[in-house]
C-alpha cells in the first residue's frame, strides 16, 4: 500500500490519452447561444476537425475559416491543411473558437498554450478568443512558471470561465474549461 503523502501521477507518455476529441453539438450550441455573434462574421476555429465547433456559425450565415493536420471535410468556406503553428498567415476573424487536442506536445507545453501563442502572435492579444483547455492549463502553475508569468503579464483579458463536467466528451473523461 502506498504511503498516504505517495502521489501517483500519469504518465501521459506511457498511457496517452486520445487527443482527437470533437466538441459534442450541445457544448457547441451552448457557445454560440451566449458569445456575442453581432460581430463575427468571418470565425477561425484553428482545430476544426469536423467542424462540430463551428456549425452553429455556419448556419448563421458567418464565414468559417478552418485549419487541421487532417482534411475531414468540415463545413466551411476556406480549409487549410497543416498544423496551424506553423501558418505564417491568416485572414484576420472576428472570433477565434478553438478545441484543440489537449495533449501529445512535445515538452510540457500543452497544445491549448500552442494554439493561443499562435493566435496572439498572429492576430494580436486582443482578439476575441473561445479555447477550450484543461483545468491545469490555468490551474496547478508555480510562481516561476514560464506559462504562468505569459498568462498573467498578457494584454489578453479573461471575461468568463466556463468549467464543463467531467464526462462532457463522449469516451473519455476530461478536466475541462
Amino acid at each position: 500500500m502506498p504511503s498516504p503523502l505517495t502521489v501517483k501521477r500519469n504518465d501521459y507518455h506511457a498511457h496517452p490519452k486520445r487527443s482527437d476529441v470533437y466538441t459534442p453539438p450541445g457544448v457547441a450550441r451552448f457557445l454560440f447561444g451566449v458569445l456575442d455573434r453581432t460581430q463575427a462574421a468571418t470565425v477561425l476555429d484553428p482545430a476544426i476537425g469536423t467542424g462540430r465547433l463551428t456549425d452553429p456559425w455556419y448556419d448563421a450565415g458567418c464565414r468559417i475559416i478552418g485549419c487541421d493536420i487532417v482534411n475531414r471535410r468540415p463545413r466551411c468556406h476556406e480549409f487549410h491543411l497543416g498544423r496551424y503553428e506553423e501558418t505564417e498567415r491568416l485572414e484576420r476573424p472576428d472570433l477565434v473558437l478553438c478545441n484543440p487536442p489537449f495533449n501529445g506536445c512535445e515538452g510540457k507545453r500543452l497544445y491549448p498554450e500552442v494554439f493561443l501563442s499562435h493566435t496572439f502572435a498572429l492576430f494580436g492579444e486582443t482578439i476575441p478568443l473561445a479555447l477550450f483547455t484543461p483545468m491545469g492549463f490555468r490551474l496547478n502553475q508555480r510562481r516561476r512558471s514560464v506559462r504562468w508569468r505569459w498568462l498573467r503579464d498578457s494584454k489578453a483579458k479573461l471575461s468568463s470561465i466556463i468549467a464543463l463536467p467531467l464526462d462532457t466528451f463522449p469516451g473519455v473523461e476530461f478536466h475541462a474549461e
